[in-house]
């Protein structure tokens, strides 16, 4: 793992001085240290802008972003003390919650709300696939069955006419959908981010729904998180922490052509594919019960987990 730290010096003076007026610390060693790791989504840019830009600085952090190759490592990182924090899926930090594992949510990360929809069921642009019963018995493309998406899927499929229960679900890379679909090895799959766009830019496929929708009107889909021992010996600093991702997020969510710059060279993505395709929002406020509560539901019902809890649970309010 190596840390990610796009330094401050890189940037003009003046967009520090646009956000703040307070002189940001003169030395390193004034700073705490965070090591936060994420994989490649693009929400990262967040912490990344914000470090960058000198925001966790004048809050007394010094934020490195470690590249991780899934949510999954990033969850093994945190529990072995080799991160502070990570970026997961909600639905894998309430898995790993059901099963014992003392993980909190600290900080929201990507939000889903049905006026924002960044996410879709892809079908061959040649097929008669349209509602959610004519996916009875198909097979569905997952990128891992393992993965929030799927439970929205399922629960689309559902509210349209279908039965859940008949689906069958097949791994497949995110590169490749577009070639399964054409083989016939799948009849359709979830899409979001980077993998929607270019899927869609093929002409070969076309968007029957964006199953967040299925979940709820809005709910926050990955976050920030870390074991309760830590926030708790931390509560400082996680405050301080919470606080930077949410003036970062302003910024990002009002500058998202701008933001292309900060994700690039984290993702590897072109900088210039960044500032074509719809990205998602980031929360600008505190985690609260309610936006979470629903992904634990239906996870409850899908039997992802045993039975469902109280959202409360899950966050570190300190």
């Amino acid at each position: 793992m190596r840390p990610w730290t796009l330094r401050r010096s890189t940037f003009a003076a003046g967009t520090a001085a646009a956000l703040s007026g307070a002189a940001l610390p003169g030395r390193a060693a004034d700073l705490t240290k965070i090591v936060a790791g994420s994989s490649f989504e693009d929400d990262a840019g967040v912490v990344i802008y914000g470090n960058s830009a000198g925001i966790f600085a004048r809050l007394g952090l010094d934020v490195n972003v470690v590249k991780m190759g899934s949510g999954s490592a990033g969850a093994a990182a945190v529990a072995g003390g080799t991160l502070d924090v990570a970026k997961g899926s909600v639905i894998a930090v309430a898995a790993a919650h059901a099963h014992g594992i003392p993980f909190v949510i600290v900080a929201p990360s990507t939000l889903f709300t049905v006026e924002h929809p960044i996410s879709g069921i892809l079908v061959r642009i040649d097929s008669p696939i349209r509602t959610g019963a004519d996916l009875n018995g198909k097979t569905i493309g997952v990128v891992s069955l393992v993965d929030s998406r799927n439970l929205a899927i399922k629960a689309w499929v559902d509210q349209n006419g279908g039965d859940a229960q008949t689906l069958k679900l097949l791994e497949i890379p995110p590169g490749s959908i577009v070639a399964a679909l054409d083989a016939g090895r799948i009849d359709a799959t979830g899409a979001s981010d980077l993998a929607l766009f270019d899927a869609l830019a093929t002409g070969r496929v076309r968007n029957i729904g964006e199953p967040n929708g299925a979940v709820a009107k809005r709910y926050v889909i990955t976050a920030w998180f870390t074991t309760r021992d830590y926030a708790q010996r931390n509560a400082d600093v996680i405050r301080r922490f919470r606080s930077g991702l949410q003036t970062a997020a302003v910024y990002a969510n009002a500058h998202p052509k701008e933001m292309a710059a900060y994700i690039a060279p984290f993702t590897g993505i072109d900088e210039a594919k960044l500032r074509l395709w719809t990205r998602a929002q980031v929360s600008t406020t505190p985690i609260v019960p309610a936006d979470i509560q629903p992904i634990i539901d239906v996870a409850a019902k899908y039997h992802f987990i045993d039975k469902p809890f109280p959202a409360s649970d899950l966050i570190f309010a300190g």
